[in-house]
């Protein structure tokens, strides 16, 4: 069996209706065809393999039609499964009973052949365009996603970049606005990075980026936020967190990266880094509390480098 050709599966506990029904669908169409003769039966095959289209009787012995289109509705695997139901019952209210069931059409026996094709045909193609377009969808929701995805992260070493902490500033501050608060910022930044450079190479400062960052990361708590926020400098952003917190988790961070011993390719070798500690403070905005955090690293920079400098919090009410 082709699986790139149109299943349909025909259920009828009547066999010689399989066979007419199979016969139609044989000599007018390039579908494949599969058959049961009950609900269960039906089933049965419906786990193993699922059909484009499914031509259902009503009256079976055991799990009738209608119950069985029904409980395919209710199955998200299934409920895309266009079902047409051909039977000999012919009354209004059965006919309902069947769209209510979540059937597409409604045939009654005795059928013509030409009209049922018709009928089979157009719900086929149908639900091909209806996958089709539900493909197309999915692939623009990915594209869209990774278009995002590289808008917002910092393709070298994978963490967020300047543009997405931006944002997450903006909500961090909203909530302290909302709900009193503060959080802390980190501002960091590689001493000497471009001797390492000159030195070893790009590619090696590169390596050196990615390690930084990772070593950041893993001694942060899951709520926090690091981002490269251009160069070899970094930003981070403690949620709920004073200043006097900011500081020891830097003086932490200082601690881990100049003891780590860095090795690439036939170069071994440690980095230091400088931090700069600020807290977010409402009277100040965003901005002005980022540019005290990267003042106190300015600091630590002219002032031998590899330390933690904390910046000056203004006190409410103060003159």
């Amino acid at each position: 069996m082709k699986k790139d050709k149109t299943l349909v599966l025909i259920v009828d506990d009547n066999k010689q209706n399989l066979k007419v029904l199979g016969n139609v669908l044989k000599e007018n169409t390039d579908y494949n065809l599969a058959f049961a003769i009950s609900g269960e039966e039906a089933f049965a095959y419906i786990n193993k393999s699922l059909p484009d289209m499914v031509l259902l009787d009503v009256m079976m012995p055991g799990m009738d039609g209608f119950t069985v289109c029904s409980e395919l509705s209710k199955n998200e695997q299934t409920s895309d499964i266009p079902i047409i139901f051909i039977t000999a019952k012919s009354e209004t209210e059965d006919i309902i009973k069947g769209f209510e069931a979540g059937g597409v059409d409604y045939v009654t026996k005795p059928f013509n052949d030409a009209e049922l094709l018709v009928r089979i045909n157009t719900h086929v193609e149908m639900k091909k365009s209806r996958d089709m377009l539900e493909q197309k969808n999915k692939e623009l929701k990915e594209a869209y996603d990774k278009i995002e995805y590289l808008a917002l992260t910092d393709m070298l070493t994978g963490i967020p970049n300047r543009r997405n902490i931006t944002n997450m500033m903006n909500k961090e501050a909203s909530r302290c606005r909302r709900n009193g608060g503060t959080f802390s910022m980190i501002m960091c930044d590689i001493d000497f990075f471009k001797k390492v450079n000159d030195t070893y190479g790009h590619d090696t400062g590169d390596f050196v980026l990615k390690r930084v960052a990772d070593i950041i990361q893993k001694n942060l708590r899951q709520q926090d936020i690091i981002a490269r926020w251009g160069g070899e400098e970094f930003l981070i952003v403690l949620p709920e967190t004073m200043i006097e917190d900011g500081v020891r988790v830097s003086e932490k961070l200082r601690e881990s990266i100049e003891k780590d011993t860095m090795e690439y390719e036939e170069h071994k070798f440690s980095i230091t880094m400088t931090f700069g500690v600020a807290v977010y403070e409402q009277d100040l905005g965003i901005e002005k509390s980022i540019k005290k955090a990267d003042d106190a690293l300015y600091q630590g920079k002219q002032s031998g480098r590899n330390k933690v400098v904390q910046a000056h919090v203004k006190l409410r009410n103060s003159f």
